[in-house]
């Protein structure tokens, strides 16, 4: 396990002189910061590597859980090292905050002055986000489902049945992965470059766009273009972004998987945009094409947990601020990677609760609940369920524990919920959809890294370590 979180870490180090060489081409002082944070993070990462290498033993479940959770601490400490020796001069907990929301593809963000900043800078935080959700898909289907984390085993790869095992080797399958992350982020990028974008802005916001991670290179975000044709490619590949990856790679195979969480995902989201629409509509008449194009992108940006904006929701109305509020805990598909509770699992909830209705009426049926040609068992129900509410109740701990650092209710509410489902920007004035998390205490930004990191684990994986039966061997 060690052994493979330095091979991590001496990867993201190398990875740290792709900004670096940016920022030296323009003579920018901060490629200095880059060179020392990729040669101390490589130096780590091989010495971990060469001290743990064959000493390791077998790999089990309770290894998995401390591996997910080490990738996200450890990968967060060596990321964050070039944004605080940067020239930006933040705090550790405002660089560690930074580097959680960026690799976590939260979008949360503790800066301003985007428009202006080194574009090594810029790049790091992009180039974070799309590693980020590269490695979102791959744990997600591989690892997670593994340690049981709220059903997920509908999806995992590894399974003992040929039709959960389309690449027996695990290392095939990640090389389809990366092969249609990469496609969809060269074809997005390709995309805002003939709508307008510069070669720079459009490599940056597609890396965001197909990681569902949000960050931009304005503090305006996707308003800074005034383009409706850049707003509908974002939609697309946001939506793209949303879709479960297994799904993608197999689409054109005989054997392409029926999953009801997509169809889910497409009507929410039709549904959803409609609602907005019409209610826009009905308050100021006018502009159709426009309203139509502005509410499809905040619906896909909210559902999908990308956290762009083209504007501030919140003007519209408080309507406007609680509907998309709600849709803030929805989430993409399983497999993908945005956040949120996942689409599969509100099919599963509602499966075992139609279930549990029909056995009142009928109390011998014997009917087993599929998901899809797939049987869901008792425990893959109890596991998905436990997941529902574990998700909520650690919305409303860190809620309450956010408005005990001093914040007001809206933006306590709004900041737990963000960070648990991974979304971004918040309610309110201080981190709505125009503001930002820098004022916020440095309690409060902890508290929040670690709700972005326990959305990301699945809540399960990441609460394990802090219950007696994981530590006693």
């Amino acid at each position: 396990m060690l052994s493979a979180l330095g091979i991590l870490i001496a990867a993201l180090g190398g990875l740290m002189f792709v900004p670096a060489i940016i920022d030296l081409a323009i003579f920018n002082e901060d490629w200095q910061t880059f060179v020392g944070g990729g040669a101390i993070s490589v130096a780590f990462g091989v010495a971990l590597f060469l001290a743990m290498r064959g000493q390791e033993g077998e790999w089990t479940i309770r290894k998995s859980i401390m591996f997910v959770n080490g990738i996200w601490i450890s990968v967060s400490l060596f990321a964050s090292l070039p944004l605080y020796f940067s020239s930006l001069h933040l705090s550790f907990v405002d660089a560690f905050f930074e580097t959680v929301s960026g690799l976590t593809t939260t979008g949360s963000t503790v800066l301003s002055g985007l428009d202006t900043m080194a574009p090594g800078l810029l790049f790091w935080r992009s180039f974070m986000q799309w590693i980020g959700g590269l490695g979102i898909v791959a744990i997600s289907v591989t690892i997670l489902p593994m340690i049981g984390s709220g059903g997920q085993r509908l999806f995992f790869l590894e399974s003992s049945e040929q039709s959960d095992n389309p690449y027996p080797r695990i290392r095939e399958f990640a090389a389809k992965i990366a092969l249609v992350y990469s496609t969809l982020t060269l074809a997005c990028a390709l995309s805002y470059y003939l709508l307008g974008m510069t070669f720079f802005e459009a490599i940056n916001h597609a890396m965001t766009t197909l990681s569902t991670g949000g960050y931009s290179t304005s503090d305006n975000s996707m308003g800074h273009f005034n383009s409706l044709g850049i707003l509908s490619v974002a939609s697309l590949f946001m939506f793209f972004g949303g879709m479960p990856f297994l799904y993608m790679i197999r689409f054109f195979s005989a054997d392409r998987p029926k999953d009801p969480q997509i169809s889910l995902y497409l009507y929410g989201v039709i549904f959803a945009t409609l609602v907005i629409f019409f209610f826009k509509q009905g308050l100021a008449p006018g502009g159709r094409v426009e309203d139509l194009v502005l509410s499809l992108f905040d619906v896909i940006s909210i559902v999908t947990t990308t956290g762009y904006g083209a504007g501030d929701y919140q003007l519209w109305g408080p309507l406007f601020g609680v509907f998309f509020f709600v849709l803030t805990f929805f989430g993409g598909c399983s497999g993908s990677t945005a956040g949120g509770l996942k689409q599969f699992r509100f099919v599963v909830s509602w499966l075992v609760i139609k279930e549990a209705a029909a056995k009142l009426i009928y109390p011998n049926r014997a009917v087993p609940t599929r998901y899809g040609m797939r049987v869901v068992d008792n425990a893959m129900a109890a596991s998905t369920l436990c997941l529902v509410f574990l998700f909520f109740a650690t919305f409303v701990v860190f809620a309450i524990l956010l408005q005990a650092t001093g914040l007001d209710f809206v933006t306590a509410i709004s900041a737990s919920a963000t960070a648990v489902a991974n979304v971004g920007p918040g309610l309110g004035d201080i981190i709505g959809p125009a503001g930002n998390f820098s004022s916020l205490p440095d309690f409060a930004k902890w508290l929040l890294a670690i709700e972005m990191i326990l959305g990301r684990l699945e809540i399960l994986s990441g609460l394990a370590l802090f219950t007696y039966d994981f530590w006693r061997w």
